[in-house]
């Protein structure tokens, strides 16, 4: 039996059409998955993720970011806190207390917003933050963090877009077991470019590991190397994880992480228009 995980995200920067210019500051939000957990979780996290800008920031109002926050539910036992930090800097630090409900599973869901305001980026790019979570007294069951956020920027005034985008998921545990899994295809939902909707490129690499933290080894294409790619040219078409130096490098790992990469032309040159993702799907089997 083949098991799915999805992962969403939205508007991942560099997904958007630009049809014209514009005078003043624009919005975007986007929405990332940082942590989704199948096991208990008791004890401290750490939860790597990536915040891709691929907007113009450039002499937008300031702060370019507008709002940022972590949405985190699941279900609970127990009575205590949990706790959220970002890259342990202390003035991240913010605690919630939750009631005490005994044995008795209960819902929650909290939305952190870093009292700091330490993710401001001033330009586009690729920023790599970790996210502490630390319960105590508390164990919690189907954890989920989604990152939120909300930036002004200032759209090309000539409608080109950035040649390509890269963004690396947050970690997912497949099987709850040490034997792992045998990771079968991956896939996107969305559209492709364009007024006929079929300009620009998708692509994917893959990893996967023995344990939560890694190491993690990015690897795609015929070739199975660090600098190839998976090619995803249709949305909502599965595309088979294969190669025998990749699935030596992945079979019976129980985490894994993906990395995508959206292009505007063909990965090489600048286009007009670019694919939009929404949602992300891999396929396993125990």
């Amino acid at each position: 039996m083949k098991h799915f995980a999805r992962i969403l995200f939205v508007m991942i920067g560099v997904g958007v059409a630009v049809f014209s210019a514009y005078a003043t500051d624009q919005m975007r939000t986007t929405e990332i998955q940082v942590a989704d957990s199948a096991s208990s979780v008791s004890t401290a996290q750490n939860y790597p993720f990536t915040l891709f800008i691929g907007d113009d920031l450039t002499d937008v109002t300031a702060p370019a970011m507008k709002s940022m926050s972590f949405v985190t539910s699941g279900v609970y036992t127990g009575s205590g806190t949990v706790t959220f930090t970002l890259d342990s800097d202390g003035d991240t630090i913010k605690a919630y207390t939750l009631p005490n409900v005994g044995a008795t599973p209960t819902p929650f869901e909290i939305e952190y917003k870093d009292p700091s305001g330490k993710i401001s980026p001033t330009s586009g790019g690729s920023y790599g933050y970790t996210l502490n979570f630390t319960p105590s007294g508390v164990t919690i069951y189907g954890l989920g963090i989604k990152m939120r956020e909300t930036h002004r920027y200032k759209p090309p005034t000539c409608g080109g877009m950035p040649v390509l985008g890269d963004l690396t998921s947050a970690v997912f545990d497949s099987t709850e077991s040490a034997d792992g899994a045998g990771y079968n295809s991956v896939m996107w939902k969305g559209t492709l470019g364009g007024p006929g909707s079929n300009e620009g490129k998708v692509g994917f690499q893959f990893s996967a590991s023995d344990a939560s933290t890694g190491p993690w080894t990015y690897i795609g294409g015929d070739t199975c190397a660090s600098g190839d790619w998976f090619d995803a040219p249709t949305p909502s078409t599965p595309v088979e994880l294969k190669g025998e130096i990749c699935q030596t490098a992945w079979n019976n790992k129980r985490y894994f992480r993906y990395r995508i990469r959206i292009c505007s032309n063909d990965c090489i040159g600048a286009g007009t228009y670019t694919p939009t993702v929404n949602d992300v799907v891999v396929s396993w089997a125990p």
